[in-house]
């Protein structure tokens, strides 16, 4: 899963890759800065910890975010 999202704040997008096949679990945050987990859940812990629905341009699009990565989650599951 690779989903993108814009802050209101930021010139550049959001992203977050939840890849499995590859084992790639990435946040880059509007600035630029990166985190890499090791997991989906910690990929969803960071965003709860540091991103609000309240920061981004579309708040349905972190909605979006937060329901696919409950899916993954579930998918994470499987591979453990």
């Amino acid at each position: 899963m690779e989903y993108s999202l814009y802050k209101k704040d930021g010139k550049f997008p959001c992203d977050v890759t939840v890849d499995y096949e590859n084992m790639v679990f990435t946040v880059r945050d509007s600035d630029t800065t990166g985190e890499v987990f090791n997991s989906a859940s910690e990929v969803a812990e960071w965003i709860k910890q540091h991103w609000s629905v309240d920061q981004f341009q579309q708040p349905d699009d972190y909605y979006d975010l937060m329901k696919h990565l409950e899916s993954s989650l579930q998918e994470e599951i499987k591979y453990e």
